[in-house]
């Protein structure tokens, strides 16, 4: 999975209000693992859903994928 398709990743949860189902966007937690001397590396994952867990290495606003 990309960062991309991990970012634009939806789930359906029952509105409050109307109580149909709605598709939401999902929120992320970003972790810093470690600083390193290529840059600061860190893991982004669905925050209180199951999902994909990406890690990566930013340096600057250069970003790599491990």
């Amino acid at each position: 999975m990309t960062l991309e398709e991990q970012l634009k990743t939806k789930k359906i949860v029952r509105s409050p209000v109307t109580e149909q189902e709605v598709s939401v966007p999902l929120s992320f937690i970003v972790d810093v693992q470690e600083e390193r001397e290529d840059g600061v590396h860190f893991i982004i994952h669905p925050l209180g859903h199951s999902g994909d867990t990406l890690d990566f290495v930013v340096n600057g606003n250069d970003l790599k994928a491990l």
